[in-house]
């Protein structure tokens, strides 16, 4: 077989021969271009728009943390304060004498948490409540500017003056 193709190529004409040359020459480049430059300058950039990207992703992660570096430093501080001059059961105790049921206490105790040293808790029981006042209690707890949750909420109604008996925790995280 390589002998016919010899022998066919003998028989061209200088000028067949050339285009011949150009036409592979042609081919050659084509495959060059399509199969390596091409796919290889389309990889470079999508790498591009990747880096870019992650670039950005990257820059705003370190926008992020540099917030709450600046949040949690600032709330550190503010816990030190607030430490110093708050008590869980004295807010408890000032906002009853407020709201005027204080003297429905039945009792407030500590409650502990071995498993978590960074938050104080408190067990409050209320006899003979009336629901605006209970509902007011509740709300100045959740909406007070320390970090109260109330955790555990247990409300019975006292059938003979419409009032509630209310035991509920009081969680301040800090």
């Amino acid at each position: 077989m390589y002998q016919k193709i010899e022998r066919y190529i003998k028989n061209l004409s200088k000028r067949e021969k050339l285009v011949l040359i150009a036409a592979g020459a042609a081919l050659g480049v084509f495959i060059l271009l399509a199969g390596i430059v091409f796919p290889m300058m389309e990889y470079k950039d999508r790498l591009a728009a990747a880096v870019n990207a992650k670039d950005a992703q990257l820059r705003r992660v370190y926008e992020l943390s540099s917030q709450i570096r600046a949040a949690g430093a600032g709330s550190k501080n503010g816990r030190i304060v607030q430490q110093a001059d708050f008590t869980l059961f004295g807010f408890l105790e000032e906002l009853a004498a407020r709201i005027k049921v204080n003297d429905r206490i039945e009792y407030m105790k500590p409650i502990s948490d071995p498993g978590d040293s960074s938050r104080e808790a408190v067990e409050v029981k209320i006899r003979s409540v009336f629901q605006k006042d209970l509902i007011s209690l509740l709300y100045d707890i959740e909406h007070s500017s320390h970090s109260l949750k109330i955790k555990r909420l247990n409300i019975r109604r006292v059938e003979r003056d419409s009032s509630l008996d209310v035991t509920f925790q009081v969680v301040h995280y800090g």
